[in-house]
């Protein structure tokens, strides 16, 4: 009795080690399941290239992998481009309009500051120079430097992730055990065949939950998608895209691309003056019966039914992991709570609280 207690105990110890040690890098974990996730979009494609011959000879996997990573390239490519119209579009909102009109606005909405701050005695300093010394501050040399940081900051950044995902996943391509041996090659001998259910499980519900993902993002992007080409709006196709790829983010991304549509909508409305606040309406009820069929059947459908959790359970894990990693963590938050319930289930089994939350999973 007191050796299986030990026991417990030093499993809760090492999971909570664990939990820490995969917080701490969640960086790199990022990549890593990126560089998965990928690894199998590509399999195909490596499978088809490697049946190819040359000269009498298998194409080796390594050629596969790299086709199959051109073709992500690719299809990168061609989506970063499908933006371009609709640049172009802002671009030329903001060039029409009238610098005049917009500083005897802005003067205007400052002179009506101006006069409540007094008569309220909210600040000693006007609503005026306020806003000019913000912008001097702005323009000086320190905003102007630490503009141009941010920015080569954020150009790095990226350029790390993206190598550090094309690194791996090519390898990934190129070996398809390799995930699998590298899993194995850490585990203890006496947990092997417990890991071998755990990758098992995984597996299918991670692919269950990300084909569900696909089928939801493509029932987003054709309903904003149609919705808008209907009404007459600009870069419907584009929009509904977005939307589409927005919904990756739980709760805050449907929302985000709302408004990003919206707006869009607004500045590159093309029509008659007098229809311009229809035309929004409209795009808004488009967007607002989007996300009623996706909150009352797809999401449920994704979320509940496919990773076997409550819709309750499942915003609170969503929630947690947002204050945690912000929208990453949001993103990462259901595959990585599905993984944790599956090594619960056969790491911990005999736990009431670890019994009631993986009880559902297959």
């Amino acid at each position: 009795m007191q050796n299986s207690t030990t026991r417990n105990i030093l499993q809760v110890i090492g999971v909570l080690l664990g939990l820490y040690a995969l917080y701490f890098f969640r960086g790199l974990l990022g990549y890593l399941l990126v560089s998965v996730a990928l690894s199998f979009a590509g399999r195909p494609i490596v499978n088809l290239v490697s049946k190819g011959k040359i000269k009498g000879k298998n194409i080796s996997s390594s050629v596969g992998a790299v086709v199959a990573l051109v073709s992500f390239i690719t299809l990168g490519g061609v989506v970063l481009g499908m933006f371009g119209p609709l640049v172009a579009a802002e671009a030329k909102v903001l060039s029409s309009l009238d610098p005049e009109h917009i500083t005897s606005t802005v003067q205007k909405w400052l002179a009506s500051a101006d006069s409540l701050s007094a008569r309220l005695n909210l600040s000693d300093q006007s609503a005026t120079s306020l806003l000019t010394s913000q912008i001097q501050n702005l323009i000086g040399l320190d905003g102007v430097g630490s503009i141009f940081s941010g920015f080569f900051n954020f150009l790095g950044s990226a350029f790390i992730a993206l190598f550090s995902i094309l690194f791996m996943t090519f390898f990934f391509l190129k070996d398809a055990d390799l995930f699998h041996k590298m899993i194995l090659a850490l585990t203890p001998e006496s947990q092997v065949e417990k890991m071998e259910h755990v990758m098992e499980s995984s597996s299918l519900l991670l692919t269950r939950y990300f084909s569900g993902l696909i089928v939801q993002m493509t029932i987003v992007t054709i309903m904003v998608s149609s919705g808008l080409a209907i009404i007459g709006a600009s870069n419907a196709l584009i929009l509904g895209f977005i939307a589409g790829l927005f919904n990756l983010i739980p709760y805050l991304g449907p929302l985000a691309s709302t408004v990003l549509g919206l707006t869009i909508v607004a500045t590159t409305y093309e029509g008659d003056p007098s229809g311009w606040g229809f035309h929004i309406l409209y795009a808004a009820i488009v967007y607002g019966i989007t996300q009623l069929v996706d909150n009352f059947f797809t999401q449920p459908f994704i979320f509940s039914n496919r990773v076997m959790a409550h819709p309750l359970e499942i915003f609170i894990i969503i929630s947690m992991a947002g204050l945690l990693g912000g929208v990453s963590g949001m993103v990462l938050a259901i595959p990585g709570y599905t993984l944790l319930r599956i090594v619960a289930r056969e790491f911990l089994s005999g736990f009431k609280f670890v019994d009631a939350l993986t009880g559902k999973l297959m």
